[in-house]
């Protein structure tokens, strides 16, 4: 069966005046701001992506040309930004189902809220899907099509807001863990905000909890996920301090994130594969061998190698060291040699991180 081709219209057309420059170049890393939007849509595979040009349409089209989607102008753009969304939608090719709907100023959205919009539109037989973010909704909406000739012959008044919701019973909200869903840029205090969450290359905090929400993770494993990260955080700003450079954000997030699959059968690499489709590798690669772990003597400490040996000294939510610790579980592994084998062998890599790390700090370092 024939998937439906979806669309995606990016409005890149305004003038960007409270900004003081032009919103659309504006860089994020080696990227501009529409490249970072069409770049998103392009990894969630949408078919159709139309970008809106107007104001210094030249300069965008120069940015776009080689990306393999289409630009059109809108000679309206003075208007406002319901002139450029016309636009879009009178171009859109006719066997397009449904379209994403993305102003430029708001760019940081993630492809896997992308795909879950486009995947709830599938299954879910509603017309209107927004995604939200702490009960807030945000870009991009997702419309059918079925909607296109009443936003057209609309005049505008209110923008696509007050139109899409005289068909709020057709619509749905789906909760994703991605701020940037609300994240524009207007003015150059915004843009600042953006190029810091942008950097941070983790969930932030908020993004953290949605995503233990999303994933139903229990106060009580929230809890020793909150202790394993104070203390991993703990001993990284003491080996920060000893010219290593490890990244707190990073830190943070795979600690209160680590046990995020703890139902799950091998729940080590079934969390580290969620986190990994959510568009975070590199928090991916340290949860994914928080239980198991080859630890090297000779190599420099490893952020895996913090939260294991974090997870290690944990028990609950309270810190009780490795020796309460193995001391507990051969008590009551005692009966099953194969069992008791394993936690003799967890417990001694554990042993070789927490002799790399007094290597660095010195025997007397502590947890706390």
């Amino acid at each position: 069966m024939e998937k439906d081709k979806l669309g995606a219209i990016i409005i890149s057309a305004g003038y960007s005046s409270r900004m003081g420059d032009f919103k659309p170049l504006l860089k994020f890393g080696e990227c501009t701001a529409v490249e970072m939007i069409i770049n998103t849509f392009k990894a969630s595979k949408i078919d159709d992506i139309v970008v809106i040009v107007g104001h210094r349409q030249n300069e965008v089209i120069d940015v776009i040309k080689d990306l393999g989607v289409r630009w059109i102008k809108n000679e309206d753009y003075s208007k406002g930004m319901f002139s450029s969304i016309v636009k879009g939608m009178q171009v859109l090719q006719e066997d397009v189902k449904g379209f994403f709907m993305n102003p430029v100023d708001i760019p940081l959205i993630k492809t896997h809220t992308v795909n879950i919009l486009k995947n709830k539109y599938m299954e879910c037989g509603k017309g209107i899907i927004y995604p939200k973010f702490n009960e807030k909704s945000g870009h991009p909406p997702f419309i059918d099509c079925k909607y296109r000739s009443e936003i057209m012959k609309s005049d505008g008044e209110g923008g696509l807001k007050r139109i899409l919701q005289k068909f709020d019973s057709d619509s749905i909200r789906i909760s994703v863990p991605d701020q940037g869903i609300l994240m524009d840029m207007d003015i150059k205090e915004d843009y600042k905000k953006l190029l810091e969450y942008f950097y941070l290359k983790a969930p932030n905090l908020e993004e953290c909890y949605c995503i233990l929400d999303l994933y139903g993770v229990p106060c009580n494993i929230r809890r020793h996920s909150n202790k394993v990260s104070e203390i991993a955080l703990n001993v990284l700003n003491k080996l920060n301090s000893k010219e290593y450079n490890f990244n707190k954000n990073t830190m943070l997030a795979a600690g209160l994130l680590h046990d995020l699959a703890r139902k799950e059968k091998n729940h080590a690499k079934e969390g580290a594969r969620i986190l990994s489709d959510l568009g975070y590798p590199n928090i991916a690669k340290i949860i994914a061998t928080h239980m198991d772990i080859e630890v090297n003597e000779e190599d420099n400490i490893t952020e895996g190698e913090l939260l294991y040996l974090a997870d290690k000294v944990v028990q609950e939510d309270e810190l009780v060291g490795l020796e309460k610790r193995f001391s507990e579980y051969s008590s009551k592994f005692s009966n099953n040699l194969e069992a008791l084998n394993k936690v003799r062998k967890r417990f001694g890599e554990a042993r070789k991180i927490e002799k790399k790390i007094e290597n660095v700090l010195g025997k007397n370092f502590s947890y706390e």
